[in-house]
């Protein structure tokens, strides 16, 4: 039974609740998308993580940033993310703020074309 509560409590520990900004209409848009995907809502983090793991693993994926540049966010969410994605996050954020500042990448702006991605069927995960 220890075992178990110290392996729950490690996982707990590298999860982060990292809030995003997002327009109100994909903010209400997102539980649907979600649940037709095949998954209930205690499963929209990982959604949300299998989105990111996705975009950064593609080459060239700072061109998502471009549209997020016309988004004006006006709601927001909370996801629980791992602590390595939220670290990749940031060391692709800084990566790009040096390579071309003007994407204005942020943990926001990253997770955000992620989920846009996800949301336009542009990225595809196996669930």
């Amino acid at each position: 039974m220890g075992d178990r509560l110290a392996q729950h409590i490690l996982e707990s520990s590298s999860v982060r609740k990292i809030t995003v900004k997002l327009p109100s209409s994909l903010k209400s848009s997102l539980p649907v998308r979600i649940l037709n995907d095949g998954y209930n809502m205690r499963q929209k983090s990982k959604w949300v993580v299998e989105a990111i793991n996705e975009l950064l693993s593609r080459e060239g994926w700072e061109g998502a940033l471009l549209s997020e540049l016309m988004i004006k966010p006006n709601a927001q969410d909370v996801f629980s993310v791992p602590e390595s994605v939220v670290n990749k996050i940031n060391q692709e954020a800084h990566r790009v703020a040096l390579l071309n500042p003007s994407l204005n990448a942020t943990q926001s702006s990253i997770i955000r074309a992620a989920i846009n991605r996800r949301m336009l069927g542009l990225i595809i995960t196996n669930t």
